[in-house]
């Protein structure tokens, strides 16, 4: 293990209203929904334990006293903070978190539960030498695909396949000095095409496995999966 990892400032986002999961999210914010009786919250929280992360800073928004309440009783060698910045951007969320620490940090969505190596990340971005590293995973396709010549000839079926494209799904690992170029920036979409232009974002490969909870339909594909998270009972 990374003798740093202990030290290693944690922001997970959980400002977010997830109107899609609506009416479920009308009293709870999204990173309180919870998949088998517990709030996805708890499950990121169980696996950034297990990878011997000790800081948590949960940047709240929406609802942030019931994220504030249920951190503020949950049992863990951990030390784990809320930072409320009311009805903001992402990364004014960041911004504000990152006012209390001054190394490298990590940041995560709150609505998303993988079984990142946070060691092999740390190794590859000191390896990539920039100043952010992304974790993306290979998308998987919603629907058959059907393969054919240019005859229209079908050749195949492929069942909702792995395709050799990448999505981000947070686990943003970044030098503290991104704070500073982050002050000119008040949108973490604009940002994130920002860092892409200025050369300084890598991406990391994420091959295992990774559940994200936007819809009522992913949330009941969590409920299958969640098991397979290391860290979760």
């Amino acid at each position: 293990m990374n003798e740093n990892i202990s030290n290693l400032d944690v922001i997970i986002l959980c400002g977010g209203k997830g109107e899609r999961l609506r009416p479920i999210t009308e009293s709870i914010p999204k990173p309180m929904v919870e998949i088998k009786g517990q709030p996805i919250l708890s499950y990121i929280l169980a696996y950034l334990q297990s990878e011997g992360i000790k800081k948590i800073h949960t940047a709240t928004g929406y609802k942030h006293q019931l994220v504030h309440d249920y951190v503020d009783n949950y049992l863990t060698p951990m030390t784990v903070k809320t930072v409320f910045s009311g009805d903001a951007d992402i990364i004014k969320r960041i911004k504000d978190a990152g006012k209390s620490f001054s190394g490298d940090f990590l940041v995560l969505y709150g609505d998303t539960i993988s079984d990142v190596n946070v060691n092999e990340l740390i190794k590859f971005h000191g390896e990539a030498g920039l100043k952010a590293t992304m974790t993306v995973w290979p998308m998987r396709s919603q629907f058959g695909l059907v393969e054919f010549d240019k005859n229209g000839k079908v050749h195949s079926f492929l069942e909702k396949p792995i395709l050799d494209k990448y999505m981000n799904i947070g686990y943003f690992y970044f030098n503290h000095e991104i704070l500073k170029i982050m002050d000119d920036y008040d949108d973490w979409e604009v940002f994130l095409y920002e860092m892409v232009r200025m050369g300084i974002l890598a991406a990391f490969k994420h091959e295992g496995l990774h559940i994200t909870v936007n819809t009522v339909e992913e949330l009941s594909l969590a409920e299958k999966n969640i098991v397979n998270i290391p860290g979760v009972e």
